[in-house]
């Protein structure tokens, strides 16, 4: 399962539901990886389309809408 979603629409998405996440440029399907659950197949990505001019510290962002708690040890550096 693929799911795509753009950065305005990931407040509210469970973490849990995904086995890897990947942010995309702008209007783009290639992707860097930033979280990967240790020994689970990738069968369950999400892919955050970034806006047009990404503001700095975007993907500390994200992880404080997915994880507040810092709860996961997935994320990558």
């Amino acid at each position: 399962m693929f799911v795509k979603a753009e950065l305005a629409n990931i407040r509210g998405v469970d973490l849990a539901s995904f086995d890897v996440i990947y942010i995309c440029p702008h209007r783009s399907e290639l992707g860097t990886l930033i979280f990967r659950r240790r020994h689970t197949p990738p069968r369950r990505a999400l892919f955050i389309e970034l806006p047009l001019c990404p503001s700095h510290g975007l993907v500390e962002f994200i992880r404080d809408e997915l994880d507040p708690r810092q709860l996961q040890d997935d994320w990558l550096p």
